[in-house]
């Protein structure tokens, strides 16, 4: 009996001191954290962070949500030439990191292309998922997904998201070597420069060709022979072959197959063999030389060949 309880008594202390040990784990169990907290713990959103401090954000993130927040590491603000927050004031930071969060929680498996609507209600984003990943805007990348939090989820994207200020015609007439085609459009049917400033809420995109690509064009047909007149619906013509409806990232473009119609009813293809691509009916190849170029109205990608019908 003696050593029958020898051998009992060290089994109920181990026992009992597996109790103590299981409860003290319970009771070190890390408290949930809101995306706030997600986002402060982890050093590689310290700029982050900062700026939703500077932009009184803070308090709105850490309610119920739930919110999906695309959250540009340390990194992804580097990339995006902001170095410092100095410079930037509540008001300017604002409408950046809302265009950031979304409504709802949204993981990875349930993002498709298309549009997001943000907290920045005059800034929508655009998705494109493609065999590479999922992207915005064209030029921003998912790269880390599905962290979660209590009141929603973060993915982290390599660049900022900094909502565009400028229309299609703003763009156009700023840019330097934009000065071709912006003399070309006021010649044009009055109905060009009508489209695109009237782009709809879906947007449109405008393949543009540089002064080059124009210049390369006059050695075939003059500029006096497209501004005569006479040839004003020519003119109109060619132009609209460069718009087509809706935005189209260069994001969106593996997952285009077959032809696509433009403003001007004719269609253009894609090839993306060895760099994308626009393929005219009668021009053939034109290199998109600068892609997702965005606009409160739509996006423009550079082109170094003007299309033709």
């Amino acid at each position: 009996m003696k050593a029958t309880k020898k051998i009992i008594l060290p089994i109920l202390l181990l026992l009992a001191s597996l109790g103590v040990s299981s409860c003290d784990k319970d009771n070190n169990v890390d408290p949930p954290k809101t995306i706030v907290d997600v986002a402060v713990a982890d050093v590689q959103f310290s700029t982050l962070t900062a700026a939703l401090t500077k932009a009184e954000l803070v308090t709105a993130l850490q309610g119920n949500g739930p919110f999906t927040v695309f959250a540009p590491n340390n990194a992804a603000f580097g990339k995006a030439g902001i170095t410092s927050l100095d410079g930037l004031s509540k008001e300017a930071l604002t409408p950046i990191l809302t265009s950031h969060v979304l409504s709802g929680k949204v993981l990875a498996a349930d993002v498709k292309s298309g549009t997001g609507n943000t907290l920045n209600t005059a800034n929508n984003i655009y998705f494109s998922v493609n065999p590479s990943g999922v992207f915005i805007n064209g030029n921003i990348k998912v790269i880390s997904t599905n962290i979660d939090a209590t009141n929603g989820v973060i993915h982290i994207i390599d660049n900022v998201i900094v909502p565009p200020s400028k229309s299609l015609v703003q763009i156009a007439t700023t840019t330097a070597d934009f000065s071709e085609l912006t003399s070309l459009v006021l010649a044009a049917d009055p109905a060009v420069a009508k489209a695109l400033t009237d782009a709809s809420t879906t947007g449109l995109t405008v393949f543009a060709p540089t002064n080059a690509a124009f210049n390369e064009l006059y050695k075939t047909i003059p500029k006096a022979t497209l501004l005569d007149p006479a040839n004003k619906k020519l003119l109109t013509d060619v132009l609209l072959y460069h718009v087509v409806g809706g935005r189209v990232f260069s994001t969106d473009l593996p997952n285009v197959s077959g032809e696509v119609a433009t403003v001007n009813t004719a269609n253009i293809r894609f090839d993306l063999t060895n760099g994308a691509k626009v393929v005219g009916k009668t021009s053939g190849n034109s290199n998109i030389t600068a892609a997702n170029v965005l606009a409160t109205n739509g996006v423009i990608h550079v082109i170094d060949k003007v299309l033709l019908p």
